[in-house]
């Protein structure tokens, strides 16, 4: 098993925070709801003295409330996948030897830039940049675009289609940022990016027609066997990957 390295994720702080959100609104709304109906129910029953507006104005904000609801809801079940996804891959990188370092959600600071990674596998082959994606169904595109498109079936076969950002280029800045930084600390690893989907059943349809060189894969053991074969320039001195470690955690 490898050493692992976890640092603070912030997908993790932004899922809990929409968490809150979400318990806010219902309540918000269940509330406001259930005082405008009863305010309601009491005038009819002349109970109550209040104009008819009141409690209509307290239905509204409860229906705006359940809207936000439904908003915060569905933002926080995208965050919840993308964690599941984080997760599961670090499971399959835990598979690597022992003389593999696993950094988790570590945080490249250079040249006034702030970029957040999945993963960071530390090797003397050298330094693998793994972005999880759990994505399900077909995956299209080119890696030129700006958007890839994502199909997938839901219940009673009903077929579901949406963009989403190009996930390529992203690992492809992943990889200009920390050479950036290495150079600046002059490290010579090789880096090599990698976009993983975590779902092996996810289909993949993509044309890297801009060669950004990123490896894309949707299998474990396709992963692992990536990360342990590829040989890089020349070996990693210990020096050098005491170093790069240092750097991910301060």
């Amino acid at each position: 098993m490898p050493k692992v390295v976890k640092i603070k994720s912030q997908l993790k702080q932004e899922k809990n925070k929409s968490f809150l959100s979400v318990a806010l609104s219902l309540v918000f709304s269940i509330l406001l709801a259930g005082l405008g109906f009863g305010m309601l129910v009491a005038i009819l029953l002349k109970k109550s003295t209040l104009h008819i507006s009141v409690p209509v104005i307290f239905i509204v904000l409860g229906l705006v409330g359940f809207v936000a609801f439904v908003i915060f809801k569905k933002k926080y079940s995208i965050l919840q996948s993308g964690v599941r996804g984080e997760e599961t891959t670090l499971k399959v990188l835990r598979k690597l030897p022992k003389e593999y370092t696993v950094l988790t959600n570590p945080v490249i600071l250079n040249r006034g830039v702030t970029m957040e990674l999945d993963f960071v596998v530390i090797c003397k082959n050298g330094v693998f940049i793994v972005e999880s994606k759990n994505y399900r169904g077909i995956v299209s595109g080119k890696t030129s675009k700006t958007y890839w498109k994502q199909i997938k079936h839901g219940k009673n076969n009903k077929v579901y289609e949406k963009e989403v950002s190009n996930p390529a280029k992203q690992s492809f800045r992943q990889k200009r940022r920390l050479e950036e930084l290495f150079r600046d600390l002059k490290i010579t690893a090789t880096i090599y990016p990698v976009l993983y989907f975590v779902d092996d059943r996810t289909e993949l349809k993509i044309q890297d027609d801009a060669n950004l060189n990123v490896a894309i894969i949707n299998n474990e053991e396709s992963l692992l066997e990536f990360i342990q074969n590829t040989k890089g320039r020349e070996k990693v001195s210990s020096d050098e990957l005491a170093k790069i470690i240092r750097q991910f955690k301060r």
